[in-house]
């Protein structure tokens, strides 16, 4: 049976039709990004990412967007799988070695960490980090042992600060040169979900 990704088609979101490069709007950003422990009306999920590519001897490049989730004649397909449909149909090749990162409003749930993880270990030339906004359903046993096989297959999983949070602004927005504004409680909440990823990651 296909990996799920694969039974995907999707390309990323939105495009700037001049840098072919995918930007939120600020709004968007505020209020999907805000890094709460319990999130109201967040239903999608998205993904600011980078690919560094770099073949053998020889010097890196990149790609950089954003991806979300998005429904296809009524099934959800979830960001991560939409991502990796997009990079193992354009991107991958065996004779280059990548390291993606991701900045991420949820972390992935159960069964789109498995599809990752597994993912990850087909492909020894694909390296992964993932920076989290928030801990999807993070009480639940089953999104726990997602984030750990994650770990556990060689991703490196964190939290969002403060510095994070400013990169995505300035790369992944239409921000105008407008400085971030951080949220109240930004640096508290942040320091509460270090300490529950800490938690389950052992």
């Amino acid at each position: 049976m296909q990996p799920a990704y694969r039974r995907y088609s999707q390309m990323p979101w939105t495009r700037d039709s001049s840098e072919h490069m995918a930007r939120l709007d600020p709004e968007t950003f505020y209020f999907q990004f805000r890094n709460l422990l319990y999130a109201n009306r967040r239903n999608c999920c998205y993904i600011c990412y980078k690919v560094e590519r770099r073949k053998y001897h020889s010097r890196a490049s990149f790609d950089w967007g954003v991806f979300h989730n998005q429904v296809y004649g009524g099934t959800l397909c979830h960001t991560e799988l939409r991502f990796l449909s997009w990079f193992h149909a354009e991107k991958l090749r065996p004779n280059e070695r990548y390291h993606i990162t991701w900045f991420m409003s949820w972390s992935p749930c159960m069964k789109c960490a498995k599809e990752v993880a597994d993912f990850l270990g087909r492909h020894q030339n694909v390296t992964l980090s993932i920076f989290t906004a928030r801990l999807y359903k993070f009480q639940e046993e089953g999104s726990r042992q997602g984030l750990l096989r994650l770990s556990d297959q060689g991703a490196h999983v964190d939290i969002m600060s403060y510095q994070e949070f400013k990169y995505c602004w300035k790369k992944f927005v239409y921000s105008q040169r407008r400085p971030f504004r951080p949220w109240k409680k930004l640096y508290r909440n942040y320091q509460r979900l270090v300490e529950e990823l800490e938690d389950i990651l052992g």
